[in-house]
């Protein structure tokens, strides 16, 4: 009903991957569905863009891009394809977490967008620097260098904090303590909490050789870990989606 009433077009969308042919996300429907629910996130006041409808719909490696000077706005995927030992070692190394903290994406993107609104020099050098590692991720990832792509992971999230400003609660303290004890121990390669950040989950590469179990040791004998009453972790497998989400509708 919802999808009928914004316009929302659902034709092919159970094809296997509708992007071995194309570069763009403007194809069988899907394009319809990213903007789709951007409109609903909109209506809904919950803010939000198309990363992730894109990171959801599209399997493996992309980077995804819109046009400034193009509106209605449209977005393009370029994917990339890795090699199977470069799959096979990012889903040894990369570990999801559920840090246990809730969070409003919204009120921290209430907070970036004002914080852009005003075009001050260090956003708009951060939006650049964003931009630009992003394309670095891609070069680490397509040539192996786990430890490279760990490294722009933690550089994202550093830059993702400048957005939203010191007071934001965009990173909670527990997550400061247990990325600085990983990092400084080397336990890990990079890591970055995901989406707008203030909770929610949290991604690391690990360093190679080192296990989440590893990781789950280190933690708790510093303190931080499932034991102490400030947190509430809960870990997960993490691989690399090659399909992305299928749907039958």
């Amino acid at each position: 009903c919802i999808a009928k009433c914004i316009g929302i077009v659902l034709d092919g969308m159970d094809t296997n991957s509708p992007y071995s042919t194309s570069n763009s996300t403007e194809t069988n429907g899907t394009n319809s569905l990213v903007h789709g629910v951007l409109m609903v996130e909109q209506l809904l006041t919950s803010g939000g863009g198309w990363q992730d409808q894109i990171g959801g719909l599209v399997g493996g490696l992309k980077l995804a891009t819109s046009d400034k000077k193009i509106l209605p706005l449209q977005t393009k995927t370029r994917c990339i394809k890795l090699s199977a030992e470069t799959v096979n070692n990012l889903n040894e190394r990369l570990i999801l977490v559920d840090t246990g903290k809730p969070r409003l994406a919204k009120n921290i993107l209430r907070n970036v967008l004002r914080r852009w609104a005003r075009r001050s020099s260090d956003i708009v050098a951060t939006i650049r620097e964003l931009v630009s590692e992003a394309s670095n991720a891609i070069d680490y990832a397509t040539k192996g260098d786990l430890d490279g792509l760990g490294a722009c992971m933690s550089k994202y999230w550093a830059l993702k904090k400048t957005m939203a400003g010191e007071s934001s609660g965009v990173e909670p303290e527990i997550i400061s303590r247990v990325l600085q004890l990983l990092t400084s121990s080397k336990k890990i390669a990079g890591g970055t909490l995901c989406g707008a950040g203030g909770g929610g989950y949290l991604v690391l590469m690990a360093t190679e050789g080192i296990s989440r179990a590893d990781i789950e040791s280190a933690l708790r004998a510093d303190g931080d870990g499932a034991d102490n009453e400030d947190i509430n972790f809960k870990w997960h497998r993490c691989t690399v989606a090659e399909d992305g989400l299928l749907i039958d509708v």
